[in-house]
């Protein structure tokens, strides 16, 4: 027996290969490149950057009066004074360099040519961040159409943490333009591969390498993505291409290589900080984060002399700063080899560390400034957690069609994306390290999240069901608690606190350093710090009180016995302040307390007990 069906109409090929054309144009924007320069695409472009300056520039308003604006620590501290030497005339400097140089030198050009403060600064940072924002829009608009263009613009003009890094004197804003500024020539090489753009591109690579060394893994990309068999070059072009990009790496930092050799008498084209940073993010104490070679020495004064010093006192000779590095890169691997089950165990917590939601701070914490800003709150919904997650979405959508379609060439964005990721983790991870991966994802977080409002709108999971999967179990990845957040908060704070404390203003510093406290009771720097505030302030009392508890927590730290010392002899009690200073002559006989510790026993025993004190009151602590 026969079933009877009604005839469907049937649709013939071409009818077919256009509607599927139809909907691929509409979902991944096919339109590309060609439709970039409509005038209604550049004009919502440009009011998108308008719109991105306008935001940072509130954002650097209302944080005016953050105390770490006001007073600088740690390595923005470091910068500035470092761009101030520049800018009084020493350009050429006097030794190797160790720390990455082009933006201490952009600082210098501002301050020299533009005659900025820090206040300026931020704000050239934040024109820098809104430039940016357009070249994304570009960038993503070239590889997966208008739509996507624009979405990443909005994506990138609304981020908090570009929006933060934008207004701190760090060199994250300046690497997260440079990458931005890449994409865009990459996108347009592959449009039209000149010699031009491919010489563009070893130029911006190269400031780059000279912003974030990491970027150093990236040279050896390009050559294999321009020699790659294509349909529109033939193998003498696809070689002059690759040459081409060669000269333009090499006119930036071959001169920087022959400045170090001249200074130093060995060639880098960046510096000479590969060993100990590898050292720090791998060594058998390490956890992922930034710790010091020796504790208490987080700044830059310390970083380059402390790594120097014991490599020389290890070895029992003089080093060059080359052979400083690789000490310290075979200290790591010594470690590493010692105890691999650990290694990749700490390989996989940094993993998770990358991706989490959580911005781990340096000295400044987003945190701490989104107390201030109200942009900073969006942080709650809009963050590198969230952004994972849809960039993962597009990248499995890029990653398919690519291989589908034959378009090998895309997937050079993907590597950029792996090799970055790498970097990072095999090092440490801060926040403001992992930001040059933003740009990069950005572009596929705009394609992701309007591939899921086509799956939302058909709803179907045809197609959709794989990708799905891996961004939702990404989404729980990057928000599991793999932080101390608190802690790493609370050293944030207490860092604020102490640079109101060095403004001199003390009932901020008070406040700050109590938040503090109450997020982490365990930190004796904290309460030691504490003290001295309270100390400045005249309540020696309260002072006391916190350099005990301090003194509890960490029985070793001289600086909490000689504090006491102080304090008592400032209140007569010179029997107990006697007491306290040969306690920390006890604990380090040797160190720079002791030595004050030492003199004013001798002061004391000199002016006999009816003497006047004459001790002063110390500066807070530098920060961490």
């Amino acid at each position: 027996m026969k079933s009877h069906q009604r005839d469907q109409p049937r649709k013939s090929p071409n009818q077919t290969d256009a509607n599927d054309r139809s909907l691929s144009e509409e979902v991944h924007g096919t339109d590309r490149l060609s439709d970039l320069g409509r005038v209604p695409f550049l004009a919502a472009l440009i009011g998108i950057v308008i719109l991105a300056w306008i935001v940072r520039a509130i954002h650097v308003w209302q944080t005016a009066d953050v105390p770490t604006v006001r007073f600088l620590l740690g390595d923005a501290a470091g910068y500035f004074a470092w761009a101030t030497r520049i800018a009084s005339g020493n350009w050429y400097g006097d030794e190797t360099f160790y720390q990455a140089p082009l933006y201490p030198y952009f600082l210098a050009v501002c301050i020299k040519y533009l005659g900025l403060s820090v206040p300026g600064i931020r704000l050239i940072q934040a024109f820098l961040g809104s430039l940016g924002v357009g070249l994304i829009g570009l960038t993503a608009g070239g590889m997966f159409g208008r739509k996507s263009g624009l979405i990443a613009a909005v994506m990138l003009a609304f981020y908090p943490p570009a929006i933060f890094y934008d207004g701190i004197l760090q060199k994250a804003s300046l690497v997260g333009f440079l990458v931005c500024l890449l994409l865009t020539a990459t996108v347009w090489m592959q449009r039209k591969r000149t010699v031009w753009s491919s010489t563009g591109i070893g130029i911006v690579l190269g400031f780059l390498v000279l912003a974030r060394e990491n970027a150093l893994l990236w040279i050896p990309l390009y050559p294999v993505w321009m020699l790659w068999p294509g349909p529109e070059t033939n193998t003498k072009k696809r070689i002059l291409l690759t040459s081409a990009y060669a000269f333009g790496l090499s006119m930036i930092l071959l001169p920087v290589a022959a400045r170090n050799a001249s200074l130093g008498g060995e060639w880098s084209p960046t510096t000479f900080q590969a060993g100990p940073n590898f050292y720090i993010g791998n060594n058998r104490q390490s956890d992922g984060i930034y710790r010091p070679i020796v504790p208490g020495h987080e700044t830059p004064i310390y970083e380059r002399s402390d790594a120097v010093r014991i490599a020389e006192a290890t070895l029992g000779q003089e080093l060059s700063a080359r052979e400083v590095s690789q000490f310290w890169m075979g200290e790591a691997f010594k470690e590493m080899g010692a105890d691999p089950g650990r290694w990749v165990q700490l390989m996989i917590q940094k993993s998770f560390m990358l991706i989490n939601r959580f911005e781990v701070p340096d000295v400044e914490s987003l945190e701490v400034y989104r107390a201030s800003s109200a942009l900073l709150q969006l942080n709650l919904v809009w963050n590198f957690g969230i952004l994972c997650p849809l960039a993962m979405w597009g990248l499995m959508t890029t990653f398919d069609e690519a291989k589908r379609e034959g378009r090998k060439h895309d997937l050079i964005f993907h590597a950029l994306i792996l090799v970055m990721a790498a970097a990072v983790v095999l090092f440490f991870i801060l926040g403001r390290y992992r930001f040059a991966m933003v740009p990069l994802l950005i572009p596929f977080a705009a394609k992701g999240s309007i591939a899921i409002y086509h799956c939302v709108r058909s709803r179907s999971l045809s197609g959709c069901r794989k990708p799905l999967a891996i961004s939702l179990l990404l989404l729980v990845a990057c928000n599991l608690p793999v932080h101390d957040e608190n802690g790493l908060n609370a050293s944030s704070l207490m860092n604020a606190g102490v640079a109101a404390g060095q403004s001199g203003e003390l009932a901020m510093a008070i406040e700050l350093l109590e938040r503090s406290v109450a997020l982490q009771p365990g930190f004796a720097e904290t309460h030691l710090n504490l003290g001295r505030a309270w100390q400045l302030a005249g309540d020696l009392d309260r002072a006391i009180a916190a350099y005990r508890k301090a003194s509890r927590i960490s029985p070793e730290l001289t600086l909490a016995a000689l504090s006491l010392g102080q304090v008592y002899e400032m209140k007569g009690q010179y029997d107990i302040a006697i007491d306290y200073y040969q306690n920390c002559l006890r604990l380090d006989p040797t160190g720079p307390e002791s030595e004050t510790a030492s003199a004013r026993l001798q002061d004391l025993t000199n002016r006999g007990e009816n003497g006047t004190s004459s001790t002063k009151v110390p500066a807070l602590i530098p920060p961490n």
